[in-house]
Formats: structure tokens, C-alpha cells, sequence
């Protein structure tokens, strides 16, 4: 058993072929090419089985800590997960995956959603993930601005409204309210390249996480001024202004995956 988990700790695949691509060059082409590939495979399967253990236990141990017992997974979940979860080795990540497999066993039955995480999470970098947690994290400080903005609104009515009118505001969920972040503002607040930022969220977009927020207008009038002409001529603008906002599905991926 030590040796086995010295092996996990030690073990450094890219390295190793690198140190000995000679010997590897050598090895396809002779008769130890069967061996050779074995141990690699060995030493993958060794790897990806020390991923699973840290990702299960820490999974676990959230399931404890939440009071939630395991329940059934579907096959069509389950092959998916473990297959593709066992091969990130960046703990940033192996904790999302943690915390995506406590989600998956705790009895929800999205099942559609389940699968579109767990494809995100094997696209995803560590570096998007904790650009993705910063861009949460700056939409949920507008939107609790936005309503305490709205509160106030409602407070300054109520004191220019004659009798005892105590109605509670008809105020929006948090949740619900709408506040579109924008690139250009949002790097030159952070300090980010632009043009390297509008590369990462175009590929968060391709992912289903982020959408571009578009304005859409629409124009309509009478071709010409013939009173007996009754044609409208109708001209639909769209244009995009450099901002985005979370889709439903990527706000729930963040609500489940978030640290």
C-alpha cells in the first residue's frame, strides 16, 4: 500500500515521457512496444484513480456536512461523470467537480442540466472557472445595489402618500433583476487586456454560460406619402453593445458549482 501511494505522489507522466523520448522513439518501433504502453496505461489509470478518490471524498464529505443522503444516480449521468471528472488534476476544478457530484447524488432529477455541467466542466479552465466565480460575483453585487436602490424609491413614495399606506414594494427577486455587465467597463476596471477578454467570454458564450445582451429596435413606417398607399415599410435594428449576461443555465452552474 505505501508503495502504491508513493507511486500516486510521485508520479509525473509528461515528465517522464519527456525524459525519455529516446527510449520511447525506440520502443514503438520495436518489440516492447506492448510493455511499454501497458505501464503508461498503468500509470494513467493511476492517476485518474487518485483524481476520483479526492473528488469523491471531498464530495462526500459536503454531502455530510449538508445532512444529504446519496441517492440513485441515471446511468446516462453517472458513466459521464466519473469518466470525465477523473481526468482533471487542477484542484480548482476538482473541487467544482466535487461539488457538482454532491449536486448529482443528492436526489435532483435534472437530468439535462446535470449533463450540460458536467460538459462545461470538462471544457472549462481553471482560469475561466475563477473568472466565472469574479463575474458572479460582480453581477450579484449589482443586482443587491440595484434593489436597495429600488427599496429606497418605495421608502421616499411612502413618505409623500397621505394616511397609513404600509403596502409592502411590488419589488422584483433579486435574482430576477436584469444587469448586463459590460466588457469594455469591466476591463478597464480589472486591468485586463480587452481583446483577451472578449476572446475568454465569446468562449463562455460558445459553452451556454454567458450570452451577448442585445437590443433589439424596431422602426415602422409608410413607404411613401400616397394617402391611398397603405404598404408600412418595417426595419428591424439589432445590434450588440459589447455587453453579456448569465444565462439561466449558467447561473444555476454557478449556484452548484460556486466555492
Amino acid at each position: 500500500m505505501a508503495d502504491i501511494e508513493k507511486i500516486l505522489d510521485n508520479l509525473n507522466l509528461p515528465k517522464q515521457i519527456l525524459d525519455k523520448s529516446e527510449q520511447l522513439l525506440k520502443a514503438l518501433f520495436g518489440e516492447s512496444f506492448d510493455e511499454l504502453g501497458g505501464m503508461i496505461a498503468d500509470h494513467v489509470r493511476l492517476r485518474r484513480f487518485k483524481n476520483q478518490i479526492k473528488i469523491f471524498s471531498d464530495a462526500q464529505k459536503i454531502l455530510r456536512e449538508n445532512h444529504i443522503d446519496p441517492q440513485k444516480v441515471n446511468l446516462k449521468v453517472l458513466a459521464p461523470l466519473i469518466e470525465t471528472s477523473s481526468l482533471e488534476e487542477d484542484e480548482t476544478l476538482q473541487y467544482k467537480w466535487s461539488k457538482l457530484t454532491a449536486y448529482i447524488v443528492g436526489g435532483n432529477k435534472d437530468i439535462v442540466f446535470q449533463q450540460n455541467c458536467i460538459s462545461i466542466l470538462r471544457k472549462i479552465t481553471s482560469e475561466e472557472a475563477v473568472l466565472l466565480e469574479n463575474l458572479f460575483a460582480d453581477l450579484q453585487a449589482k443586482r443587491v445595489a440595484r434593489h436597495e436602490r429600488l427599496l429606497k424609491q418605495h421608502e421616499n413614495l411612502m413618505r409623500f402618500r397621505r394616511g397609513n399606506d404600509n403596502t409592502p414594494p411590488l419589488l422584483q427577486s433579486i435574482k430576477s433583476i436584469d444587469c448586463p455587465i459590460s466588457v469594455n467597463k469591466y476591463a478597464k476596471e480589472k486591468q485586463l487586456d480587452k481583446a483577451s477578454f472578449m476572446f475568454d467570454i465569446a468562449n463562455l458564450v460558445s459553452l451556454g454560460i454567458l450570452q451577448w445582451h442585445t437590443d433589439v429596435s424596431v422602426e415602422a413606417e409608410k413607404s411613401d406619402t400616397e394617402p391611398e398607399n397603405k404598404d408600412v415599410e418595417v426595419n428591424v435594428y439589432v445590434s450588440n453593445n459589447s455587453e453579456f449576461v448569465f444565462t439561466a443555465v449558467g447561473e444555476k452552474f454557478m449556484e452548484v458549482t460556486i466555492s
